[in-house]
């Protein structure tokens, strides 16, 4: 009974003395006076949520990217093995190879879907380590569990080994025929859209994307993520940028366009044969460039569906290729100080020359009206050139003005500038000459000049 009895008063004096080292902690106050500013800012850096561990974040960044391009390949495995069994399956032949692919495309993506959840749990430990969560944040708490979600669904869209040789008929208008696509057909064009993860991991090797780039980032108050590099990649490296763009957009849709259209070519394969690579990536290459000869067009549903989307998005670069080429040719300040100058000097060139010319001419008319060697034909046509030699003198001239008035304001500031640096130098010359002589006189009175250096130092 005693000892029943006394386990509540220990935990009373237990709670208390918590209580009261907690109050002590927050009552407790650095010495400002003798301490330095690195230890106030690791006093309080507990209140701030602590700060991170530049090794620790380095190695769990390296690990996240490690697995970042492990899912990339097992991405690029599945894509590259889906072409091939598309066009066996299309052709119906070789089934025993066909079955082999699809059954190494199952394995491949069931090892992306464990990678990718790997992936997910590396980025999560990384922005623990980085202090953007709390130690107790899961995927759920994150909020990256949607797009996690998402990721593995389309990581599961894939030709299957069981949905092979099941056909989907469908009649089409323009051919007044009917047509099929097999399944795992469908399922290919859908598998696509893995590119997108694959441009992802291309994003994340850049310099834009590191785990110096994230605190930069965070000093700032901005988002280190993929539009970010996107932006930075655009700003530094634009032609390279939207060249890559372009050049995986053509090659991306034009094999969706030849998914899409190949039924139609088992009824007709030689008129708008879209089937065809080649003619794919044609009709992509004049679509995205809103150029639209109209040789080759799609003629079903998807076919349609998927050139409108290529339609958006070439307006989109088009536009963006536009806009970079017309940023690139505006001439910086520098730029424009420099063409201003040298604008200034071929305008007074050409002002020495007409200034030369009008005086040759008057010398000559002068001359040859008083020696009586012009008749009057010859005078009236020299007065004529010299007229209209000292009308593109003024032309000149008013020009060289203009260009001289633009960059006077700019030449004034700088001018001021020089005028106030010499007068600078001046002014320190005849302050050491002045401490120099005062010192001698210091010296011929006998007086204790150890105080002037002081002085001038001050």
């Amino acid at each position: 009974m005693n000892f029943r009895s006394a386990q509540p008063q220990i935990k009373r004096q237990n709670s208390n003395k918590y209580r009261q080292n907690e109050n002590e902690k927050l009552v407790r106050k650095l010495d400002f006076k003798n301490s330095t500013l690195g230890d106030i800012f690791a006093a309080h850096a507990s209140s701030i949520g602590g700060l991170e561990d530049g090794r620790q974040t380095k190695v769990s960044f390296q690990k996240f990217l490690f697995i970042d391009q492990v899912c990339c390949i097992f991405d690029l495995i599945g894509l590259g093995l889906s072409v091939i069994q598309y066009d066996l399956e299309f052709n119906e032949n070789d089934d025993e190879v066909s079955m082999w692919l699809l059954w190494l495309i199952f394995t491949s993506s069931c090892c992306l879907l464990i990678l990718t959840v790997y992936r997910y749990e590396a980025y999560i430990a990384w922005l623990k380590i980085r202090k953007q969560i709390s130690n107790d944040d899961n995927i759920l708490s994150s909020g990256e569990f949607p797009m996690m979600a998402i990721e593995l669904f389309v990581y599961c869209v894939i030709p299957y080994p069981f949905t092979t040789k099941i056909r989907l008929y469908f009649f089409n208008s323009v051919q007044q025929a009917e047509a099929y696509y097999h399944v795992n057909e469908i399922l290919s064009l859908f598998m696509i859209s893995r590119g997108f993860y694959v441009i992802r991991t291309v994003l994340t090797m850049t310099f834009w994307y590191s785990n110096r780039t994230q605190r930069v980032c965070n000093l700032y108050a901005c988002e280190g993520n993929y539009m970010f590099v996107s932006k930075s990649l655009m700003r530094t490296s634009p032609y390279t940028t939207q060249m890559f763009a372009i050049v995986s957009l053509i090659f991306s849709f034009g094999y969706a366009v030849r998914i899409c259209e190949a039924p139609l070519g088992r009824n007709d394969p030689v008129s708008n044969n879209l089937g065809l690579y080649s003619n794919a990536i044609w009709n992509i290459i004049i679509t995205i460039m809103t150029v639209g000869y109209g040789d080759f067009y799609t003629r079903t549903d998807l076919g349609r569906f998927v050139i409108f989307i290529v339609c958006v998005m070439g307006i989109f670069i088009v536009s963006t290729m536009v806009v970079t080429l017309i940023e690139s040719l505006k001439t910086t300040t520098l730029e424009s100080h420099a063409i201003t100058v040298l604008e200034r000097v071929a305008l007074r060139d050409q002002l020495k020359e007409e200034a030369a010319s009008c005086i040759i001419l008057m010398a000559r008319t002068t001359i040859g009206w008083r020696n009586g060697t012009l008749s009057k034909k010859q005078h009236h046509n020299l007065i004529i050139k010299l007229k209209q030699k000292l009308i593109q003198f003024k032309i000149t001239l008013r020009r060289y003005k203009s260009v001289v008035d633009s960059g006077s304001l700019n030449e004034e500031i700088t001018n001021q500038f020089h005028m106030l640096k010499k007068d600078f130098d001046e002014l320190m010359e005849n302050q050491k000459k002045l401490l120099s002589t005062n010192q001698e006189i210091m010296a011929r009175l006998g007086v204790d000049g150890k105080l002037l250096p002081s002085l001038s130092q001050a």
